[in-house]
């Protein structure tokens, strides 16, 4: 386990510190309020893919009396988001655990080198790490996107193509799978103001775990969607038709080419 200091001069741990950057950027940046989401200060959060913590540091830092419980399956992930959420003041609540439409047990891809990209669905990995990879190599990427290649020094190794295959070279890790609802019971929770999903390309199993008499108990929604703009659209309306109002956005990988989309849903 690696650690790295944010911009604020925090110090975290983490898998990858050159990885930190690009979801500092993408995730401190983020006003959800401009996308119709509010923070109660004392809320309740699940964090579903939670990687390092990121997510979960950005909700503490709005939400200092919130419960946030996040959940990653990756072991090195998992090692680092547990000393991260330890660290914060209230603690949150780290589960190693994937979520998905039942309990069991899944195959993973982990990539070591970009522990983010990490998925069960092989087909939308190899579109992220394509994506990231067109994007190191300058494929319209946004000033602020380049500003951040740049300083962790992506764009000097972008034509590397040895140290490309390795970076984006995955592990497969066999990780135990839960249910939304299962966790919820097993937690007693009659409510949660914030269901956020990273799953790339788990995000509509994710939701099928969860019951139809625990949806009303979903206050608001945060999910990024790695399966292209046709679902996106189609999980958008299905959100709609339980009561939420909803907005998309496009995550900075889409600049690469890969379909990447986030809907923030309210109800």
């Amino acid at each position: 386990m690696q650690s790295t200091v944010l911009p604020d001069g925090r110090k975290i741990c983490c898998v990858n510190g050159y990885e930190v950057d690009f979801s500092v950027h993408e995730i401190f940046a983020e006003d959800l309020t401009a996308h119709g989401l509010d923070l109660p200060a004392d809320g309740i959060f699940l964090d579903v893919g939670a990687n390092i913590g990121l997510f979960s540091l950005y909700l503490r830092d709005h939400c200092p009396q919130g419960r946030i419980i996040a959940f990653e399956p990756m072991p090195a992930c998992f090692a680092a988001l547990e000393a991260n959420l330890a660290a914060m003041s209230p603690p949150g609540q780290a589960v190693q655990l994937a979520l998905g439409a039942a309990p069991g047990w899944a195959d993973f891809d982990y990539f070591p080198g970009v522990s983010a990209l990490s998925t069960q669905n092989h087909e939308v990995g190899a579109k992220l790490s394509a994506g990231l990879r067109a994007l190191m190599g300058g494929a319209q990427a946004s000033d602020g996107v380049r500003e951040v290649l740049d300083r962790t020094g992506a764009t000097e190794v972008a034509g590397d193509t040895a140290f490309l295959d390795t970076l984006f070279r995955p592990e497969t890790v066999r990780a135990r799978v839960g249910t939304l609802s299962e966790e919820m019971a097993a937690r007693g929770l009659d409510h949660v103001d914030l269901l956020k999903i990273d799953t790339e390309g788990a995000e509509r199993e994710v939701l099928a775990g969860l019951a139809e008499g625990d949806w009303p108990k979903i206050r608001q929604l945060m999910v990024e969607v790695h399966l292209g703009e046709a679902v996106t659209g189609a999980m958008a309306a299905e959100l709609r038709g339980r009561g939420y109002g909803t907005s998309i956005g496009r995550h900075p990988l889409s600049q690469g080419g890969a379909e990447v989309f986030h809907i923030y849903a309210a109800r």
